[in-house]
């Protein structure tokens, strides 16, 4: 485990952009961490079912096919 020094100083090896991609990682991590709280199951309360997410989520039609710069290799 490192210290918060080490950690500093492997930072301050970073050029800028490579810091504000961390500082945009710790920040996008923080956001979901605050967001994604897990609330226990109770009695009571309905079980989960099939088809919550039918609608959320699309599928290209040709998602099965090879694309053209992969078929050499098929």
């Amino acid at each position: 485990m490192l210290t918060m020094a080490q950690v500093e100083n492997q930072v301050k090896l970073f050029s800028l952009d490579e810091q504000l991609h961390l500082l945009a990682y710790i920040a996008n991590t923080m956001k979901s961490r605050a967001s994604s709280t897990v609330l226990p199951v109770t009695k009571g309360q309905t079980k989960r079912h099939a088809g919550g997410l039918t609608g959320d989520f699309y599928m290209a039609d040709d998602f099965d096919e090879t694309p053209d710069c992969f078929k050499e290799y098929v």
